[in-house]
């Protein structure tokens, strides 16, 4: 059996559910995460988020991103790193300003659970609660995007006085072979799933987690509470 301890997020739900996220197997899905959980390494953006400021702000030049992306010493892993900080850049372009939040993970009936938003843009008058995904080849579908605005609204905006609107920004690669490409979401909350099927999927997901041998079993009452930041 899998060990505790492991990490996921908000984008891991749409990523290992089957057969999709709303209407998720917990049976299936918990076959998609132990194959995960025996598989070898994988790419980290974290290096992004610590300089999401510098990106807002305008000053992430050709020199900036060739010399804080480099740490990897597969070269296709740095170049796959900036194209993604390339296209930030590029929805950006110098434009509000950015407050990033703690990307400690809480635990959660015994794996860990990362923030699900990288931090707070404030443009034009507006708030923006925003979800990134660098992940290249996890496309996000509308059913995702659905899901995934309902978990920003509720873990994020809901008790938050600025009144965020959750943005997702997608930076995968829509077409195989063609690169990157930046496609981004304005989700106001009406725009997503019922609360009633978020909670579902969440418990679903859970459920295929404890399945694999990562989560504790499910506790009564709100299941959501356990995932706001506390």
């Amino acid at each position: 059996m899998a060990s505790r301890g492991k990490t996921f997020e908000l984008l891991d739900f749409p990523k290992f559910a089957y057969p999709s996220v709303v209407g998720m197997d917990a049976v299936l899905t918990s076959q998609n995460v132990s194959d995960r959980l025996g598989g070898g390494g994988f790419m980290s953006y974290a290096a992004i988020w610590p300089r999401m400021a510098a990106i807002v702000g305008g000053h992430a030049n050709d020199a900036f991103i060739e010399k804080e992306f480099g740490f990897y010493d597969e070269d296709w892993k740095n170049e796959s790193i900036r194209d993604a900080v390339r296209l930030l850049r590029k929805h950006f372009g110098g434009r509000g300003t950015w407050y990033s939040l703690p990307t400690k993970p809480i635990s959660v009936l015994g794996f860990l659970f990362k923030p699900s938003i990288k931090g707070i843009w404030f443009v034009d008058g507006r708030a923006y609660a925003v979800l990134i995904n660098a992940r290249k080849r996890q496309r996000l579908f509308p059913d995702h995007l659905r899901f995934l605005a309902r978990g920003v609204y509720e873990l994020h905006c809901i008790d938050d006085p600025n009144d965020p609107t959750p943005l997702i920004i997608d930076l995968s690669e829509h077409d195989l072979g063609e690169g990157r490409s930046l496609n981004v979401h304005e989700m106001p909350v009406e725009s997503a799933i019922s609360l009633d099927e978020f909670d579902a999927a969440v418990r679903e997901f859970v459920k295929a987690l404890e399945l694999a041998g990562v989560a504790r079993a499910l506790p009564d009452g709100s299941i959501i509470d356990l995932f706001r930041k506390r």
